[in-house]
């Protein structure tokens, strides 16, 4: 009897196959930059883009505002009252050093002595509530204002014995950071400012008379906080510290939840020309996916990615990708090991997109939208780049 050996034929699955045994829950897009789909897991159904749906602000607001352009908050001066009038007008990076040169500006311009700092923050209609955001003591549950200075953050020490002192060198302390730091432990504490209606501006005016105090201007000790008269007395116009493309490199890299909230709301100002609030902000959103991207049927709450109603397809991730690509931003996105990439995390959500560089000199845009599935995006990732053939 003869035996006859067949040999045995080994199979090599697909990409998608090879994936859908990584994904239970969510979608995996990869094209190249002609539009040429190189992977698809269910491309097409909605799934929650955490933190990745900074990418959709971050394109919308460098279209809408330009890359170039400085965010401003407007200092107005009334001689017949001594009141300092601060207009806030949503600039993230409005920090220690932005209110120490307008220190320098106004005191060029000749600027009398200061009875009465006022904070206006009429641009944005209060409260301002964003959807998932939390009670923590984490920055990231930082409330949102149009007048917040270091992110709507204070930083503390906290010495052995409880002496209370300041966390960074260029930002004293002030009476609300020593009332936010009682009770905390020893160290060192970045501490989020929850109401951006009354504590916000009022940190920022406590904050702005000790920097100003300490540039030689006379400043009293008056805070108030109401509407502003901007039409006469000496107006000062200061630019923000980063354009707007500085402004989402930012974004992109510290995953900020203020600053991407803030760039929505200042793009619905610009837009409504009114007071404008949350849902008027989601509204600007969604009009630029659908009209400058033809994206159709997104879930937009907000714009940071805290909501887990904020719904986006892998496909449309894609599409943004490739918008920021096409016009140059694609360097803004932060390095994720070897690739730049933007990543998204909720808990039981875990979201990863970006660009990698295949071994052919094509560059390809990849999503990955996952629930449920703590660690599994970086499997999918190195499967992705095994299998294209990426670089790196």
């Amino acid at each position: 009897m003869i035996l006859l050996v067949l040999p045995l034929l080994l199979v090599t699955p697909s990409v998608e196959e090879e994936i859908s045994r990584l994904v239970r829950i969510g979608g995996v897009h990869v094209e190249d930059d002609c539009g040429h789909v190189l992977a698809s897991l269910r491309s097409d159904e909605t799934f929650i883009p955490a933190s990745v749906m900074k990418l959709a602000t971050a394109a919308a607001a460098l279209t809408s505002l330009g890359p170039e352009r400085r965010i401003t908050t407007d200092f107005v001066y009334d001689p017949a009252s001594s009141t300092l009038c601060v207009i806030g007008g949503g600039d993230p990076f409005l920090v220690s050093e932005s209110l120490r040169r307008a220190a320098d500006s106004l005191s060029a311009w000749g600027i009398g002595p200061i009875r009465v700092l006022r904070a206006d923050c009429g641009r944005f209609l209060q409260p301002l509530e964003v959807d998932g955001r939390g009670v923590s003591l984490n920055p990231y549950d930082a409330a949102v204002s149009p007048l917040a200075v270091n992110f709507n953050t204070v930083v503390v020490t906290v010495g052995p014995d409880g002496t209370v002192g300041p966390g960074e060198p260029q930002t004293p302390l002030t009476p609300m950071a020593r009332k936010m730091a009682k009770g905390l432990r020893q160290g060192t504490h970045r501490l989020p400012i929850r109401d951006g209606v009354v504590a916000a501006p009022t940190y920022a005016l406590e904050l702005t008379r000790e920097l100003w105090r300490e540039r030689g201007l006379d400043v009293g000790d008056s805070i108030s906080l109401g509407p502003c008269d901007a039409s006469g007395g000496i107006v000062y116009r200061h630019p923000s510290l980063q354009t707007v493309a500085g402004t989402v490199a930012a974004m992109l890299e510290f995953s900020n939840n203020v600053i991407a909230n803030l760039l929505l709301l200042v793009m619905a100002s610009s837009r409504f020309e009114r007071p404008v609030t949350m849902a008027d902000a989601a509204e600007v959103l969604r009009a630029f996916l659908e009209e400058e991207l033809s994206i159709q049927g997104a879930s937009v709450v907000e714009g940071s990615g805290l909501s887990r109603a904020n719904r986006l397809t892998p496909r449309q991730v894609v599409a943004l990708l490739h918008h920021l690509r096409a016009r140059g931003h694609d360097d803004l996105l932060p390095l994720y090991g070897t690739v730049r990439a933007k990543t998204g995390t909720l808990s039981g959500v875990s979201c990863l997109a970006g660009y990698l560089s295949l071994r052919d000199g094509r560059v390809a845009s990849f999503a990955i939208l996952l629930e449920g599935q703590a660690g599994a995006r970086d499997r999918v990732l190195r499967v992705l780049k095994n299998r294209l053939g990426a670089v790196g």
